[in-house]
Order: C-alpha cells, then sequence, then structure tokens
C-alpha cells in the first residue's frame, strides 16, 4: 500500500517520532480531537513578540518603568488567552470518513474529510494541510462540512492519503495548534489511458490495430458489384445484370456484431503496462461510444455488458494487477 505521494506508508518518516506520536493518540479516522492528539507551539510572530516582551520585561526591570512592565503583563497575558483559543478551536472537533473518486494515474485526487462541530461555538481559520496541498476552511456553530484537499494520484492501484494535518494559528497568529491524522481507507487510482491507442479491436478479434479488412461471407444480401472470373453462376444477379447492360454478382455479408472483445494478452504494446494503458483508452472508448465489451484478464471475464458499473469494474480489475 503506498501513500498519496507514491511512497510506501511509513518510509521517510523518523520511526522514533512515528511510535511516540501512535503511542500519544490515535490517528485513524474516525477521530474527536482531545488534548493528547493536540500540539501548539509559537508561530515566528509568536516567538519575535515573546523576544520582544522578554526584551520589555528586563528593561522595563532596570529602569523602574511601571507603564512598561504593565504594557508586559498585559500583552503576555493576551498571547497566553491566545494560546488556549487556538487550543480551544481543533478541541472537540469530530472527523470522520475521507473518501475520493478514483482518478487515472496522473490525474489529481480530491480527497474528501468530513468534519462536524458539535458545539454552539464557531471555529473560524482551520486548515487541513497534506504536502504542499493545503485547504482552509470555517466551521459555524453545531454545523459538518466536506472538507475537499488535493492529493496527487502517482502509479496505478491503491493508495492512502498518507499522513494529514489539520492545524490554525486564530485568533491572533501567535499560536499554531495542530493534530495529525492518518486514514487507513484507501483510494483508488485508475490506469492512464494511452494517449494514442489503436483502433478498437472490431468482430471478436482482441488483437489490437488490427481491424479486419475483408468480412466473412454470410448469408445476408449486401450489395452488387461487378462479375469477376471465378464468381459463382448462382450469385449473378440476371435482372439486374440486363437493366444495367453488364455481369453483376450479389455480394453477401455477415454483419459484425457491435459487441467488443478486449484481452490484455492479445493487446499490443511492449510490455504489460503500455497493454494496460492501451486496454483502459478501449475502455473509455467503447463506453463513449455505447458499444457493450468483453474483458479478458488471464482467466477472469468481465462482461458483455456496458454502462458505468462495468466501466468501474473493469478499471478496477486493471489498476489491481
Amino acid at each position: 500500500m503506498r501513500t498519496a505521494d507514491g511512497s510506501r506508508a511509513g518510509v521517510g518518516r523518523p520511526r522514533l517520532f512515528d511510535r511516540w506520536l501512535k503511542r500519544r493518540a490515535r490517528l485513524d479516522l474516525p477521530l474527536t480531537l482531545a488534548y493528547r492528539q493536540i500540539f501548539i507551539l509559537p508561530t515566528r510572530f509568536g516567538w519575535m513578540l515573546g523576544v520582544l516582551m522578554g526584551a520589555m520585561l528586563i528593561g522595563s526591570l532596570n529602569f523602574n518603568n511601571n507603564l512598561g512592565l504593565l504594557t508586559t503583563f498585559i500583552v503576555a497575558a493576551t498571547a497566553i488567552n491566545s494560546m488556549l483559543l487556538s487550543f480551544r478551536n481543533l478541541n472537540g472537533l469530530r472527523l470522520r470518513h475521507g473518501t475520493a473518486r478514483p482518478v487515472h494515474a496522473g490525474q489529481a485526487v480530491s480527497w474528501q474529510l468530513a468534519a462536524i462541530n458539535p458545539d454552539p461555538r464557531d471555529r473560524p481559520g482551520l486548515i487541513l494541510r497534506a504536502g504542499e496541498s493545503n485547504s482552509r476552511f470555517d466551521l459555524p456553530a453545531s454545523s459538518a462540512r466536506e472538507v475537499a484537499i488535493t492529493l496527487p494520484a502517482g502509479h496505478r492501484g491503491w493508495h492512502r492519503p498518507g499522513r494529514l494535518r489539520i492545524e490554525t494559528t486564530q485568533p491572533l497568529g501567535l499560536f499554531r495548534a495542530w493534530s495529525w491524522i492518518e486514514p487507513s481507507a484507501p483510494f483508488l487510482v485508475w490506469p492512464r489511458p494511452a494517449e494514442h491507442a489503436p483502433p478498437l479491436p472490431e468482430g471478436g478479434d482482441a488483437r489490437a490495430g488490427q481491424r479486419s479488412q475483408a468480412r466473412e461471407e454470410g448469408e445476408d444480401f449486401h450489395s452488387l458489384r461487378p462479375w469477376r472470373e471465378g464468381d459463382p453462376l448462382h450469385r449473378i444477379a440476371w435482372k439486374a445484370s440486363q437493366r444495367h447492360q453488364t455481369l453483376l454478382s450479389r455480394q453477401f455479408r455477415r454483419e459484425l456484431s457491435r459487441d467488443l472483445f478486449l484481452s490484455l494478452e492479445r493487446a499490443p504494446g511492449r510490455d504489460e503496462e503500455e497493454r494496460i494503458r492501451i486496454v483502459t483508452a478501449w475502455i473509455l472508448r467503447a463506453d463513449d461510444q455505447g458499444r457493450p465489451w468483453t474483458l479478458e484478464l488471464g482467466g477472469n471475464r468481465l462482461g458483455p455488458d456496458r454502462g458505468e458499473r462495468h466501466k468501474h469494474a473493469c478499471l478496477r480489475a486493471l489498476a489491481e494487477l
């Protein structure tokens, strides 16, 4: 199982921090944030203000400046209240399921998290982060909403969102309170379709790009054509020949079925990955044309059928190879 950026879950992070974090708090959804899951530190502006207040405190004590001491204590009290309000903005927040619609490899995944505010107070300035991507949102009192964040979709197959962070710097931007979540529910990435796929294999022939040039002879009358040496006499259309003053032969064709047979093993391509991309393009093309198709993967067959459910089943089977 891979994370959304293509790396394996847990690889590349300090294992000591991982073990400590997982012992301290539960990361999987559903989750209600409590004090053990919430971390808080000053922002850069908060650190600068703290250094300034420290300098003002030392200067006020040295020069016995009561106004300076009063200003320092008022600002310090405001900062401490700001820290408590930042903590309250996350404390008690309920995070439920995360979902994402399947996309093709290389496309962006819109992963959605259900956030619920059970308290009769607003929760402004919340941010959901995943790597370089972030989504800002507010939660009014006693409300719920779906928060969407963009994740990269790498290779086909099942992926996990990886470790996400929900944070806030409200109300004054002096402190950043955050909490980690790591959903275990995976989302699916379909194979990327080939850009220049061969034509659909017609007539039940699943070999890519080889459209039958001559249809098989059948019993259904198709057209008249000039008589050629070797044509049987019973094919000659005597009445039409007399009318056109030349010998004409009846031509019979067998109508090809609209059903398509798509086989991964018979598809063209230098390797399996390229064949998977070509078959993916065929499936999308057949779906656009409203044609039924059968997909053969090894010894398994899906179909014949058409429609969204059949398309999703076939693309999922290709993604899981």
